[in-house]
């Protein structure tokens, strides 16, 4: 299997995918949210301090597990420890991201909806409690929506099915070009509105006040969610690396500097425009369906900037789904002997059927965003615990060439103890024990 396994084609094939991956909507809808909500640069750079403890050190064990396995994730468990019980993660693994894959399929048709209903002009005209009268009505609206995700779920199946090289790579290659680009366009032309420096202020100015107990458990989720632990994608990614192309240190560490970088500048387009037409702040759908259409109605030029922004929404989200949907298809392709086109069509039907079951049911949607952050909790644990003291430090060493002694003992405390203690307080506070 290993002669024959795709690779990336270059370094920057693999880090341009690994970050399209990382990049989705937490980082356009969530992150920015967070860090006005609850202190703003004192948030950020309590966030940038988790990104060192926990994410990059759990992407690049991810890598290192598929580097080392040369397998997905069910198959690097049973390769790196035959006969144990761990491959029992690699299921997780896997299904947290089929499960992601499909339950957040209604979004896509929402982002795909707004694209066009914004460049029609749809919104034109509206009142701020019409457009979330329209949201509301909109969402349900399930044939509807069902419809406008359908070409998302086509566009996974047909890009992935094309191959590693021609489709996602390719895919990404030509995507996170185009959504820094937009991203830039969105953020001078929100910088230049009258007024923006109130939403600079917001977003940027320390404010200790806010940085309560509840701001450090949202900032250590935030980090943990946002680079995509515990999906499959990284090991997948890491067992299409050449060998010569291998620095799984620095790789991990400009993958999760540049998912929160991305999240940072999305915070730039997002509030100056926000306050310069005194609009309130928000999360989540709230902000990307609500707020920012009022935004784009007030706006010089609104529909052309709205129409960019919900295209850069879904090519963000795009490149997310097709990174789950290669991970997912390498476990079908591998464990069950598929061809890509079956195992792609396979991810795809399933990503359809639970889409469809999301669209029909918030209630629904819910749980399965409660099911998901359940495993990805236990599968970041798992992974540490692992690589921290089964697999053990010799080899983790060894694969990601870490030959002095001091950074080996300061990856052994992380791995072995602090990060599964932060991921249990962040489990325990998501359950609402602590």
């Amino acid at each position: 299997m290993a002669e024959t396994r795709e690779r990336f084609r270059s370094n920057l094939g693999f880090i341009l995918s690994s970050v399209g991956f990382a990049v989705g909507v937490g980082n356009l809808w969530r992150f920015p949210y967070l860090v006005g909500e609850y202190g703003g640069g004192v948030f950020l750079a309590f966030y940038l301090l988790m990104v060192f403890v926990i994410g990059i050190p759990l992407f690049t064990l991810e890598i290192a597990l598929g580097s080392a396995s040369q397998k997905n994730p069910v198959g690097a468990y049973k390769t790196l420890k035959p006969g144990s019980l761990w491959s029992i993660n690699g299921y997780f693994n896997v299904f947290a991201m089929q499960l992601l894959l499909g339950y957040t399929m209604p979004v896509a048709g929402w982002v795909t909806a707004y694209i066009f209903k914004t460049a029609t002009g749809v919104f034109k005209g509206m009142s701020p409690g019409e457009v979330g009268e329209y949201f509301g009505t909109f969402m349900a609206n399930s044939p509807e929506v069902i419809a406008w995700m359908t070409i998302t779920v086509i566009a996974v199946v047909f890009i992935i099915s094309h191959g590693l090289n021609k489709g996602l790579e390719k895919a990404n290659r030509i995507f996170m070009p185009i959504l820094f680009v937009m991203l830039l366009i969105l953020i001078v032309r929100g910088l230049t509105l009258p007024g923006a420096s109130k939403g600079l202020a917001y977003y940027l100015k320390p404010d200790f006040s806010k940085f309560t107990l509840e701001a450090v458990y949202a900032g250590i989720g935030q980090a943990f969610f946002s680079i995509g632990v515990g999906m499959a994608a990284g090991i997948v990614f890491g067992s299409y690396l050449k060998d010569e192309d291998k620095n799984l240190v620095k790789q991990g560490t400009i993958i999760g500097l540049s998912d929160t970088f991305m999240a940072f500048l999305a915070g730039l387009m997002i509030f100056p425009a926000v306050f310069a037409f005194n609009l309130e702040p928000a999360g989540g759908p709230g902000l990307t369906f609500v707020t920012m259409p009022n935004v784009f109605n007030q706006m010089p030029m609104g529909t052309a900037f709205g129409t960019i922004f919900y295209f850069l929404f879904l090519l963000a989200a795009l490149s997310s789904w097709l990174g789950g949907a290669e991970a997912v298809s390498a476990f079908y392709m591998e464990e069950f002997g598929l061809s890509r086109k079956k195992a792609v069509l396979l991810v795809g039907v399933i990503m359809f059927g639970i889409g469809v079951g999301a669209s029909y049911s918030m209630k629904f949607f819910g749980i399965a965003d409660q099911i998901l952050n359940t495993l990805l909790i236990i599968g970041g644990l798992l992974i540490s615990l692992f690589v921290g003291w089964v697999w053990g430090m010799e080899k983790f060493a060894k694969e990601v060439n870490i030959t002095s002694e001091s950074t080996i003992k300061i990856w052994s405390i992380l791995l072995k103890f602090v990060i599964p203690a932060i991921i249990i307080l962040l489990g325990l506070n998501f359950y609402g024990v602590i």
